[in-house]
């Protein structure tokens, strides 16, 4: 099968055996090519913020006449008791109105107007993790603009039944939500989406945690989500609305970002390891060995003329979770731009990889063979499984058969432009798509590889910054409604309701 139609479905013809064997392998990686695919439409994690950005200034009544500051990094519960009575009740959305029912929702909130925080997520990095591991493909190039929506307090008995938040604008795609290290039990937040269910218990991550930190999660604005009760203590949280910026993007990087966490681990990275791992067990999965691909979910950058290795430097979410995983049990998965070559007759398409964006030689005397300057380049021909034909075989006895795991993606294009000379000139193009290449050995040999903590750590080499670290460099191995959790929300079972 194509790399562009993996994880389709094998059609009715009748099979040979070559065929039934491919069709056995297809559905022997869809579960690992669905934990990718299918990932979970939120992140989160903690992230350590410096010691005076805990601080928090709000009026005691809306005139203003009376303000107070608390330390929200080490606060006594007499102080958050005098915060949760300066908010108000909480309401939520309901046929485009405003509803307070302390039968769903009970809780406290604050407008930003009546309180002032330092803290400034654009100026950390959670908006790279955001756009980095909660977006994919076109998406995470655009610009990310957080507005400050809520300040809310759930004391004890507070809770939010299940709901869907109401965007508040049309570039609006979600929500993040920061929470305090205050001291409290309960209040979970279930996240709901196809079936599928996830926790973030902020309170339980804060408590194990010494130095002044956050938690954080970001999801999208169609989740359904509940905040479970609060058996004790006070659970006090920022909310802000995430837009698309529809201004032109910027190439700049802040380089006055504050804070700092750990990378992020991609949510479904977890799942990708077990599922792979458990594969790679079974005596029956490619019991010769073989050869995985997997499309990248992410955006790159590509220079024509140079290799990929800088790449492993920039790797996010999904792809860096790939990454990780196989070196985790001692494959190195290798990066390389795939071709496809169309002759235009019958049906016949020449597939190659190579690992370095292509620069197609132009002969003034004949026609240009684009697959044969490849391989001579150092490429590899591959198998293109919807050939109809044997042209292909005959021209290269050496192709590698690629299984793929996820097709590729146009993301990371690389287009090329070349002349053709015949009775007319002619210009045609070239099209490489980055992915994914890893090799793995016999049933029996392959998880006996040494792995990634076990093999010799390398640092930076040249100007590049080619990355040949293992997992510990945390630079590289990096990646290498009204929008608001606690705010507004619509209930879903209200046909009526404005919700995304």
């Amino acid at each position: 099968m194509s790399p562009k139609a993996a994880g389709k479905k094998a059609t009715g013809k009748k099979a040979t055996g070559k065929q039934d064997e491919n069709t056995k392998i297809e559905q022997q990686l869809a579960p690992l090519g669905k934990s990718i695919v299918d990932k979970p439409p939120y992140i989160s994690g903690t992230f350590q913020l410096p010691p005076p950005w805990f601080s928090l200034f709000y009026n005691i009544t809306k005139d203003g006449d009376a303000a107070k500051r608390i330390n929200l990094a080490n606060a006594t519960f007499n102080e958050l008791e005098q915060l949760e009575k300066a908010c108000e009740p909480a309401t939520f959305g309901k046929k485009k109105e405003e509803v307070m029912d302390e039968n769903y929702r009970k809780a406290r909130k604050m407008d930003p107007e009546y309180f002032s925080t330092p803290i400034v997520p654009d100026r950390t990095e959670l908006v790279k993790i955001v756009r980095d591991y909660l977006l994919e493909g076109e998406s995470s190039k655009r610009d990310i603009k957080l507005e400050l929506y809520k300040l809310n307090v759930y004391g004890k008995g507070s809770f939010f039944k299940p709901h869907v938040d109401t965007p508040r604008g049309k570039n609006m795609f979600g929500s993040l939500v920061i929470v305090f290290p205050t001291a409290h039990e309960g209040g979970a937040l279930h996240l709901r989406h196809h079936g599928q269910e996830w926790t973030f218990n902020s309170g339980l991550e804060l408590a194990e945690l010494r130095t002044p930190t956050i938690g954080y999660i970001a999801f999208f604005s169609d989740i359904e989500h509940e905040v479970a009760p609060v058996i004790s203590g006070h659970r006090v949280t920022l909310t802000y609305n995430l837009y698309f910026d529809d201004k032109e993007p910027t190439s700049k990087k802040d380089s006055s970002s504050e804070g700092s966490s750990h990378p992020p681990v991609a949510v479904n990275e977890r799942a990708f390891l077990v599922t792979l791992e458990s594969l790679l067990e079974n005596p029956e999965f490619l019991a010769d060995g073989g050869t995985l691909g997997f499309g990248l979910r992410h955006i790159y950058p590509v220079s024509e003329g140079r290799d990929l290795s800088h790449i492993y430097g920039f790797l996010k979410g999904s792809d860096a979770a790939v990454y990780r995983s196989f070196r985790t049990l001692g494959f190195e998965p290798k990066l390389y731009l795939y071709y496809e070559l169309d002759w235009g007759y019958d049906d016949t398409t020449e597939a190659t990889i190579i690992d370095k964006a292509f620069k197609v030689f132009c002969d003034l005397e004949g026609d240009v063979d684009v697959t044969k300057q490849i391989i001579e380049a150092g490429g590899i021909p591959v198998w293109y499984e919807d050939n109809k034909s044997a042209h292909s075989e005959v021209r290269w006895d050496n192709r590698e058969r690629v299984h793929w795991v996820t097709p590729v993606t146009k993301f990371n294009r690389r287009e090329t432009s070349y002349a053709m000379y015949g009775n007319e000139l002619s210009v045609e193009m070239l099209y490489g798509d980055l992915c994914f290449v890893v090799r793995i050995g016999k049933a029996g040999e392959r998880l006996s590889y040494p792995t990634v903590a076990q093999l010799k750590k390398l640092k930076y080499q040249g100007d590049d910054d080619d990355y040949h670290g293992d997992d510990n460099d945390d630079e590289d191995e990096d990646e290498d409604g009204d929008g608001d959790e606690d705010g507004d929300g619509d209930e879903p079972e209200d046909e009526n309701s404005d919700v995304s």
